[in-house]
């Protein structure tokens, strides 16, 4: 008795290893193929139209449900809601200003660390051009202490 249940304990834990192994497996592969969306949560800054942005973007809660995150336009106080999907190099986000309704869409292209494409308002009446660029540590600190210096327009 003691003899098969440790060979089934034994079986049981190669399968969970195998198991593992191949889901890790999977995911270097999504990862290196540009499949997966981003393993960390990643800080973007660029321009929508004439306006300075930064977003955050990172996998929803159940990963294979897609993305989600928020942008500001520099300068203002709004935070506006993304939610989408990642899918190879196709970039598909819907916004919402309220948190209810959608107000505008963003469809794109990853290309390295860059996500360019057009941004159109929820009635499709006004498009514009978008390009973000995904910020590493250094970068971030290096923006951060520029953005402190830039006036008196960030203290109003």
């Amino acid at each position: 008795m003691k003899r098969m249940l440790a060979q089934s304990l034994l079986a049981l834990a190669l399968v969970t290893n195998m198991t593992a192994a191949s889901a890790v497996q999977s995911q270097e592969t999504q990862a290196s193929t540009g499949k997966m969306p981003f393993i960390d949560p990643v800080t973007l800054r660029g321009t929508l139209g004439e306006s300075q942005i930064q977003a955050t973007l990172r996998n929803k809660a159940e990963k294979e449900e897609g993305i989600e995150g928020e942008y500001v336009i520099l300068g203002k106080p709004q935070q506006v809601l993304l939610a989408g999907e990642l899918d190879g190099d196709d970039f598909f986000l819907e916004e919402s200003e309220n948190g209810k309704d959608v107000s505008g869409q963003w469809t794109g292209k990853l290309v390295g660390d860059i996500i360019s494409g057009e941004w159109q308002s929820a009635d499709g009446k006004l498009t514009k051009p978008f390009t973000v660029r995904m910020m590493r540590g250094d970068d971030k600190i290096g923006t951060a202490s520029t953005s402190r210096s830039s006036g008196p327009s960030k203290q109003q």
